[in-house]
């Protein structure tokens, strides 16, 4: 499914309703999952539990919470990438491709600035048995098992 059509297809927030098999790691305040249309292999998210549409809206504890797993999951992913980009998100901006609406952090290795690389308009959903065995495998390569 290209990710343009999941969006118009959403009827209520996809970070809220987040299945407990898909978190790779969490903590009390954010979590840590696969995107489901990835720019890259292995592009992760990080969102905090509560719905938030900035960052100004984050207490001191659901902020340092998103810092900790942020930099947590880059530590990890700069053990096996050179390059990770940080793209933080927040609200809905359509006309600059912002798409949902809840605060989140996309963490993507071996993505080129501007994302030349990539059509985005092709950009796709991962089916659910692929979306399932990609968090197996990296929940074993990342974290150890260990969520």
């Amino acid at each position: 499914m290209l990710y343009n059509n999941f969006l118009k297809n959403l009827k209520k927030c996809p970070f809220d309703n987040i299945k407990k098999a898909e978190i790779l790691y969490s903590n009390n305040s954010a979590y840590v999952i696969l995107a489901k249309a990835p720019y890259t292999k292995d592009h992760l998210l990080v969102v905090p539990k509560r719905h938030l549409i900035k960052i100004s809206q984050l207490n001191k504890k659901e902020k340092k919470d998103l810092e900790y797993l942020v930099f947590f999951v880059l530590k990890k992913h700069h053990d096996k990438y050179k390059n990770v980009t940080i793209l933080y998100r927040e609200g809905i901006l359509e006309e600059v491709g912002k798409s949902i609406n809840h605060l989140h952090v996309h963490i993507i290795p071996n993505m080129k600035i501007g994302a030349y690389d990539i059509n985005l308009e092709k950009r796709k959903i991962y089916p659910e048995k692929t979306y399932n065995q990609k968090i197996k495998k990296l929940k074993q390569e990342l974290f150890n098992g260990k969520i």
